[in-house]
């Protein structure tokens, strides 16, 4: 059985644990060491990305969850989970640099200016999902775009990593964690 943890330091964990559980994965919190080295795949979820960055070191994980990044566990990033993930964030250095691209915080407007958007994937399927303070990816390198606002990318892929602007857990949208189960199935 596949088991995905889902990083639980702040943000949206349970959001992501109930929609795993919906569609019959099982889901974990993990916030140690040892707890991370028990599962197949890895959400970071949305939140505050610099509240993230700033427990990961305190609780001593950035170098685990950097390690299982390069040794190509799958990872989703939701919001700030793609803003960790980046390699570019504001013009200046990303955190995890593991999707080659750029992102801008808070792009789409502030809290007040949240909402839903149906986003297109590149298999034509569509799906209501959150934008709460999104990062808009502004720049690619050797990410592939694989969802739609328009014709605003906001999903890219790049090998093992996932990152969106939105948060699918907000509007029940299965996609994005169907396609980290099938990179975990893939492995």
């Amino acid at each position: 059985m596949v088991t995905v943890g889902v990083l639980a330091l702040q943000g949206g964990v349970k959001e992501h644990l109930q929609l795993l559980d919906t569609i019959g994965v099982a889901g974990v919190p993990v916030k140690t060491q040892s707890e991370l080295s028990t599962i197949d795949g890895l959400i970071i979820p949305g939140g505050e990305s610099t509240t993230i960055a700033k427990l990961l070191t305190e609780f001593q994980l950035q170098e685990k969850v950097q390690s299982l990044i390069n040794s190509g566990i799958p990872v989703l990033g939701t919001c700030a989970g793609l803003i960790l993930l980046s390699k570019e964030i504001d013009s200046e250095p990303g955190y995890f640099d593991a999707l080659s691209c750029s992102v801008e915080r808070n792009a789409y407007g502030s809290q007040l200016a949240s909402g839903e958007a149906a986003v297109r994937y590149d298999d034509k399927i569509e799906e209501n999902a959150a934008f709460i303070r999104a990062p808009r990816i502004v720049q690619l390198v050797d990410s592939t775009p694989i969802a739609w606002v328009g014709d605003e990318i906001v999903a890219i892929k790049q090998g093992n990593v996932i990152g969106a602007s939105y948060h699918p857990e907000l509007t029940n949208s299965t996609k994005l964690h169907r396609k980290l189960i099938e990179l975990i199935k893939a492995d």
